[in-house]
């Protein structure tokens, strides 16, 4: 019998007869550190489902500097894209492993083919997609406008909500690298978060011990990406009721 559970929270809302129509054709995979799931404007030959760990979606801002714009965990997918324009399979944003885990992975082919087949799958994506776009934006002007320690308390608020998890593994090399600033100026705003006591250094990782001071110190950009995403997708009428956008232990 075919294994119809899947820890992605889009698949989760996808029925049943759906659902086993998709996993039909993907193949279960691992997620490693720093692989590259999709170069930028390289022809995306995979569509992702994540089951866990943590994919950055980077906008190229120089020759070979690139700063995210979102983030992919449990909640989401990798080629969502692909949805809007079928005959634009060059999406301008590099896509990288950042935390280890696991997907659900398809030819992009073979989700094109099957998508028509699949119209609650492709509402899910649509409103996700909406979802992606809110947050990408709300970015831009968030970078624009509040200062550093704000926007990195959003990204770890964002980033232990991809994960599902307090702790978020990420170095702070990398934690510069997605918010395009230097290392130092990452490692000053997480000792001042740690004397605040809203997380916890520990080599390569930082462990949010106060979620709540941690939203208390971000900007209000994350309340508005996280009530978009609860808005569009919380379990609607005759959909399986078991997504939830923030990490239960925040």
């Amino acid at each position: 019998m075919l294994q119809t559970e899947t820890s992605n929270r889009l698949l989760q809302l996808v029925p049943v007869a759906e659902r086993e129509r998709l996993l039909r054709t993907c193949e279960r995979v691992e997620l490693r550190a720093r692989q590259v799931l999709h170069h930028w404007r390289l022809p995306m030959e995979s569509v992702y489902f994540v089951e866990s760990g943590m994919i950055s979606v980077s906008a190229r801002v120089e020759e070979n500097k690139f700063v995210a714009a979102w983030l992919i965990g449990s909640e989401g997918m990798v080629g969502a894209p692909l949805i809007l324009a079928e005959e634009d399979r060059q999406p301008s944003h590099r896509r990288v492993v950042q935390v280890a885990g696991s997907a659900l992975r398809l030819s992009a082919a073979d989700f094109l083919e099957i998508l028509p087949e699949l119209p609650a799958l492709q509402r899910i994506i649509m409103r996700y997609v909406s979802v992606v776009l809110m947050q990408a934006s709300q970015s831009g002007a968030c970078n624009t406008v509040h200062r550093l320690h704000q926007r990195l308390a959003r990204w770890l608020l964002v980033a232990s909500n991809a994960l599902q998890s307090r702790d978020v593994l990420l170095t702070h090399e990398v934690l510069g690298q997605l918010l395009g600033v230097r290392r130092a100026s990452v490692t000053e705003c997480l000792e001042a978060l740690e004397k605040e006591g809203c997380i916890k250094n520990t080599r390569g990782a930082i462990h949010i011990e106060d979620g709540a001071a941690l939203r208390n110190t971000a900007c209000n950009c994350f309340s508005l990406i996280e009530r978009e995403y609860l808005r569009l997708l919380s379990p609607q009428p005759g959909e399986r009721e078991n997504l939830r956008y923030t990490s239960p232990s925040l």
